[in-house]
């Protein structure tokens, strides 16, 4: 677990490197099995904008993340997109203790042995992919967000796209 918090963020920072999915790629298809139940499948979410989030219970930063992101969730989810969490580098049951306690009122799920983020090609915790409605990576960042206008600006960047779709 040591090796995980030297990879991963502190109260600096993310320690670690950007993830390797460059923007633009189609978002690599999974599957995830959801806490409380029920799966997530990247192809259920098609014509709809989405979030994902890795994050982890040991990690500072996405501790510091978590209020912008149910913030920006509860502005966003009207308009139709979507939020996930991969729990990564991390005990599902810890992980699982980490998303209860915060109140996410959106889908999380454990990425066991880290599959899905060796697909998407994230090193360490917290890393964000906006994936666009027709399943592209529009944009991802490394690190903590704390700032809820930063937050926001990548959300309405593919909120955007939802609302040309319902013209």
């Amino acid at each position: 677990m040591l090796f995980f918090a030297l990879a991963g963020c502190n109260m600096e920072g993310p320690k670690g490197a950007p993830p390797t999915l460059e923007t633009g790629s189609a978002a690599p298809p999974f599957a995830l099995q959801l806490i409380g139940g029920g799966e997530a499948v990247l192809s259920g979410y098609k014509g709809n904008p989405l979030v994902i989030t890795f994050m982890a219970s040991w990690c500072p930063c996405s501790h510091e993340s978590a209020p912008v992101f149910k913030a920006v969730y509860e502005e966003y989810r009207e308009k139709g997109v979507q939020f996930l969490m991969i729990g990564m580098q991390d005990g599902r049951s810890k992980f699982e203790k980490f998303y209860k306690e915060k109140g996410f009122p959106y889908p999380a799920g454990f990425d066991e042995g880290d599959r899905i983020a060796a697909l998407y090609g994230v090193s360490s915790p917290p890393t964000t992919f906006f994936i666009g409605r027709d399943g592209t990576v529009v944009s991802s960042f490394y690190g903590k967000i704390v700032e809820k206008e930063r937050l926001t600006a990548w959300v309405e960047g593919i909120a955007g796209e939802a609302k040309e779709a319902q013209k």
